[in-house]
């Protein structure tokens, strides 16, 4: 076997891109997985698409590209030209979507692109999609990360293997992909806006990183190792975070419910990383750092009777209630959508009914729980809202109770009571479902039951 360092620069390529693929598929136990490659028709890309090509010479992957067509450039449809003919030349099937960039998004259009192109690729059919970053480019993305005030996460830079995405020439620098071109007498294009330094990533590419190297000639590769020690503290905090996150939450059914009492006895910094990974763990973009810092004060200093009520990024809102954080999705009932005053829904055997603000209600027959079916099958099941003045009697040796006190006694945060939708069999209550039957309509121990479930859109 030759060593890879005996081998040229331009050619040593090709084995270490082989090596990675051979440790992401025994990883991943793949046999043939389908690989779909980000072709801008690029230098990057157009060296990349050669080498996965030579590497599919003796390793087994099905390959195809993918080209996303912006329209941000009067050149746009040449590029889509070349890339369609490229592949043709090399037998490469060849899917060209074409999207529109909001200027006026508020992200800038780097970011508005960069999140299109994502958003594309990643519903390509294909177990990984392959992209040309390199280490200039992990370089630059610190720098601007760093520039931006971020923290570990940001400055982790991008991964080499990031789930769905591969990048396998993260550690190679530009200077050995352009030597690898030209070696091999690759056509590419070239994207005018590259030299554009209005914009960030350019101004680090063309004026920073070229100051930087005059005095710290390998400072591309230190950067990209420091980048990979902040991946590394990234993953500690991630794991820090998840065990605190558990420890608040051992009781707890929802992921949404944080008790905030054992946060109180951890470190500012600790809380700060636990309250991240909760979020994270939702699905919900990290707040800035003043954000966070706003949210830590309110949720656990403002005092017991204080509305907390704090908007997040993709239509979320952090409320408190009794010791512990909720994260709701902010859907707000409209009274015209929801029509709660008149609204009556017969309940005509569904398993599951979607409700107007995107709830949902959960009908499944069971012994000894809920309504009885004798009822049920009696009279018409009907699902209203609550409109005041409406009593249950849970117990028979107590009188009837107003769902005030139920929702109260069973700790209903008040964002969800006038949200809890009823069930009455003609005008009486007869289920207040997750909490409590009326004893006139519950089923006997020995009965079949109709048990009523509420599922909050926000769970």
């Amino acid at each position: 076997m030759v060593s890879l360092k005996k081998l040229p620069l331009s050619d040593s390529l090709a084995p270490q891109l082989k090596s990675f693929l051979i440790d992401v598929f025994a990883q991943k136990k793949l046999t043939n997985p389908k690989l779909a490659i980000a072709f801008s028709g690029g230098l990057d890309s157009c060296v990349l698409l050669h080498l996965l090509l030579e590497c599919q010479k003796t390793l087994p992957f099905q390959l195809h590209a993918r080209h996303v067509h912006h329209g941000l450039s009067l050149n746009a449809g040449a590029w889509a030209d070349f890339c369609v003919e490229t592949c043709k030349k090399l037998r490469i099937p060849l899917t060209i979507s074409q999207v529109k960039i909001n200027k006026n998004s508020g992200l800038g259009i780097e970011a508005t692109a960069r999140e299109a192109r994502y958003q594309v690729l990643l519903e390509a059919d294909a177990d990984f999609i392959c992209l040309a970053h390199h280490q200039d480019d992990q370089a630059e993305t610190l720098l601007l990360q760093l520039a931006r005030g971020a923290g570990v996460k940001g400055l982790a830079g991008m991964g080499a293997v990031n789930e769905k995405l591969l990048r396998p020439l993260l550690d190679t620098p530009r200077s050995r992909i352009e030597a690898y071109a030209k070696h091999h007498k690759l056509v590419w294009i070239e994207d005018e806006s590259n030299l554009d330094t209005n914009l960030d990533r350019n101004f680090m590419r063309h004026e920073v990183l070229p100051t930087l190297a005059q005095a710290y000639p390998a400072i591309r590769k230190t950067i990209s190792r420091a980048a990979q020690h902040m991946a590394e503290a990234d993953i500690l905090l991630a794991e820090l975070a998840a065990q605190d996150v558990k420890n608040c939450q051992q009781n707890q059914v929802h992921s949404q419910q944080l008790p905030l009492v054992p946060l109180v006895l951890l470190s500012k910094a600790r809380v700060k990383n636990a309250l991240r990974g909760w979020l994270l763990q939702n699905n919900c973009e990290v707040p800035s750092a003043a954000q966070l810092q706003q949210i830590v004060q309110q949720l656990l200093h403002a005092s017991a009777d204080a509305s907390i009520n704090i908007k997040l990024s993709a239509g979320y809102i952090l409320r408190r209630f009794q010791g512990s954080a909720y994260l709701l999705k902010n859907v707000q009932v409209d009274a015209d959508l929801c029509q709660r005053s008149a609204f009556s829904l017969p309940w005509q055997g569904e398993k599951i009914i979607i409700l107007p603000d995107q709830s949902r209600l959960f009908f499944s027959e069971k012994v000894g729980v809920g309504i009885a079916m004798q009822h049920v099958e009696k009279s018409q099941l009907v699902i209203r809202y609550r409109q005041g003045g409406e009593t249950l009697k849970p117990d028979e040796k107590r009188p009837s109770r107003s769902l005030k006190s139920l929702f109260q006694s069973s700790n209903i945060p008040p964002w969800q009571r006038e949200r809890l939708p009823l069930l009455f069999i003609h005008t009486t209550l007869a289920i207040l479902p997750n909490l409590a039957v009326d004893v006139r309509f519950k089923a006997a121990p020995d009965a079949l039951g109709l048990a009523v479930y509420w599922q909050d859109n926000g769970d």
